[in-house]
């Protein structure tokens, strides 16, 4: 569980998952210290470090030698409000690969696992932690 904690700085929070510390903002225009990345950045991180992670698994289970592997990613806000969220993303295998194979890794990698979580149906349920135990 991710456990996030406000740090007395105007809207600087700390991300724990019991072991691992991050901070999130937002930006100086919207009252932030802009020091830390937005929590759409964050969500955004997460889609590009979980593609890299498995392009280089793929790659590393085919024996294909590579030097680097480079994701951009970034999304568009605009169609939120029609429940739509559109993310945007660039791969660059840098090595020695046939286009063919960079496009066969490329395309295996869309199931990644934050893929998987970005393209399923969600829900928002709030727990108590609070509830009386006899309830």
């Amino acid at each position: 569980m991710i456990t996030s904690t406000s740090t007395g700085e105007n809207y600087v929070i700390e991300l724990s998952d019991g072991t691992h510390l991050s901070y999130a903002d937002v930006p100086a225009e919207s009252g932030g210290r802009d020091k830390f990345q937005r929590p759409g950045d964050i969500l955004t991180s997460s889609f590009a470090a979980c593609m890299n992670m498995t392009i280089q698994r793929i790659l590393q289970e085919r024996g294909l030698n590579y030097d680097k592997v480079v994701i951009e990613a970034d999304f568009d806000w605009s169609k939120t409000e029609r429940n739509q969220l559109d993310f945007y993303y660039i791969v660059d295998v840098k090595g020695d690969l046939t286009e063919q194979e960079k496009e066969e890794v490329k395309a295996e990698a869309r199931n990644c696992t934050a893929c998987r979580y970005l393209q399923a149906k969600k829900t928002l349920t709030e727990i108590s932690r609070w509830q009386d135990a006899g309830e």
